[in-house]
């Protein structure tokens, strides 16, 4: 399934070189002017790569890649899981008075369960690819205000 994302507002100037140093960052090589892959991982070159095609006009990056690669999605609903059992334990340890070891679990549920409150905020990532495009956006305003 392939994906394609679009950032608007991005000064162009000196592009093609914020481009080329930033898929030298993340360990990917360019096959083409405007073709290039990168690399799943980052530090784990065999566990295989992303294919993109990037693409620049007025004021806006466009970059396709031959796949979704955002997080795996089993991980995230443990996580939740983990949260909704915490809090649970969390509430019913009151109605237990006599039970010192709930007490204790229940302070460790609410723990998880907060912690994974705060893990949900953060919107995913979106993958190599996303993060990416965002390095290059941020990477181009940054060298326009600069000037």
């Amino acid at each position: 399934m392939a994906i394609e994302l679009i950032e608007d507002g991005v000064p162009l100037e000196g592009i093609e070189e914020s481009f080329r140093e930033l898929v030298d960052l993340f360990g990917g090589t360019i096959t083409n002017a405007r073709d290039f892959t990168l690399p799943l991982r980052r530090g784990v070159p065999s566990s295989g790569s992303v294919e993109c095609t990037i693409s620049w006009a007025n004021d806006a990056i466009t970059l396709t890649a031959n796949r979704d690669v955002d997080a795996p999605k089993y991980q995230r609903v443990l996580l939740l899981l983990a949260g909704v059992i915490g809090s649970v334990l969390f509430l019913l340890w009151p109605f237990y008075p006599g039970q010192r070891e709930y007490g204790t679990l229940a302070w460790l549920g609410g723990a998880v369960a907060i912690a994974v409150y705060i893990i949900s905020l953060r919107r995913t990532s979106g993958g190599v690819v996303a993060d990416f495009l965002q390095r290059l956006a941020r990477r181009q305003r940054e060298r326009a205000s600069s000037v």
